[in-house]
């Protein structure tokens, strides 16, 4: 592997990768997963210097090279194309297969500029109470101020993140709802080299929540939230390569950006702040983008500060008081925003108030609760 190319010609002129390169460099990666020690170094010096702001959202010139890719797209499919290939594929694990027609993610990037509830968990929760299958992909916080990842609050809630696979794929045909874990080994080894090795930005924070194990051929539908480093049609675009290569099957996808009180502040979920919501949907091979208000699920806007948790209380308390009901106003609305995108997919409504409305009635009916109790019986710790 030709690092120094890769880096000289490449992260440090702030190009991205072709589609082979990238894969190469994803199983160069996985080289050093396996005990490579230099492939871990000098992988991790690659997707860390290409894991910024200008890379993805590079746009080459008339002048440039035909040789050089349009977008990062190609460079986020050649990664994930050898996590899913290289990786799960291959792990003691493999992909996760439950028996039913599909289900859906809404994993995503964190790296928010707002603190928010953990908000894609709790809309997963109320959707898979409807009876809309969720397989869930998230790990914990890549922090020390404070537990604010997917896994952190799931672990509150009591539920075993780490299951067998014929635990999980039971859970998911009989509650509608999974939880796996980014950082278990018997799926895939990618996660580790971030969470626990580099501890540093790096491209898995875009690859972890593309990467979830469930079987592609069953991941046909689903939300992925988008921080502010990435263009969300950049995510549609890598999509639209690894379905074209057949890696992946992603039907109808929502890649959302959500902004607080300016577009200066973001979070990779629906928005019902001022900012909004920046969204890209990928259905059926097509793009297409625009802009989603607070008005849009029958709601005023809300302030920043008010979707996060008051002073003095953790992260976790604040997202299983509004689980249970006992917080409401603007941090459930939130909550309920992003469970109707859920809806929508679903196909319960194409109308947004509506799916708003049936998202409100599971939660106001406890169902959301009993659903996240269920799950904590069939796969607890």
């Amino acid at each position: 592997m030709d690092v120094k190319r890769l880096l000289k010609e490449y992260a440090y002129q702030n190009i991205p990768l072709m589609f082979d390169d990238a894969y190469a460099l994803g199983c160069y990666a996985l080289q050093g997963c396996t005990g490579d020690s230099l492939a871990q170094v000098q992988s991790i010096a690659v997707l860390s210097a290409l894991h910024n702001k200008a890379t993805y959202r590079w746009r080459a010139d008339g002048s440039s090279s035909a040789k050089l890719p349009q977008s990062a797209a190609p460079q986020i499919a050649g990664i994930c194309a050898a996590i899913f290939e290289k990786d799960i594929a291959c792990s003691e694990f493999g992909f996760l297969q439950p028996k039913i027609p599909y289900a859906m993610d809404n994993c995503g990037m964190g790296g928010d500029l707002v603190v928010t509830a953990n908000v894609s968990t709790l809309a997963a929760l109320i959707a898979s109470s409807a009876g809309i299958p969720m397989c869930k992909h998230g790990s914990p916080a890549n922090t020390d101020e404070g537990r604010y990842g997917s896994s952190d609050f799931v672990e509150v809630l009591g539920i075993n993140t780490y299951p067998t696979k014929q635990e999980l794929e039971a859970c998911v045909e009989t509650e509608n709802f999974g939880y796996s874990e980014a950082l278990d080994t018997r799926y895939k080894l990618i996660h580790m080299q971030t969470h626990k090795i580099a501890m540093l930005p790096h491209m898995n924070d875009v690859i972890g929540p593309i990467t979830n194990p469930l079987d592609p051929k069953i991941l046909s539908r689903r939300v992925l939230g988008v921080n502010h480093l990435v263009p969300p049609k950049v995510l549609a675009e890598a999509y639209q390569i690894l379905n074209d290569r057949k890696v992946t099957n992603l039907r109808h996808g929502l890649f959302v950006r959500g902004f607080g009180d300016t577009v200066e502040s973001g979070m990779d979920e629906v928005s019902i702040c001022l900012g909004g919501t920046q969204v890209v949907e990928l259905k059926d091979g097509v793009i297409r983008e625009y802009h989603l208000d607070a008005e849009d699920f029958g709601l005023g806007p809300v302030s920043a500060a008010s979707i996060s948790p008051p002073q003095g209380m953790n992260k976790g308390e604040f997202s299983l008081r509004i689980l249970k009901g006992e917080i409401g106003g603007a941090p459930l609305a939130m909550v309920l925003a992003n469970a109707a995108m859920l809806f929508y997919l679903a196909e319960a409504s194409s109308d947004l108030k509506e799916c708003y409305r049936l998202a409100k009635d599971v939660h106001e009916s406890g169902a959301a609760y009993r659903k996240a109790c269920a799950v904590r019986m069939a796969v607890s710790a």
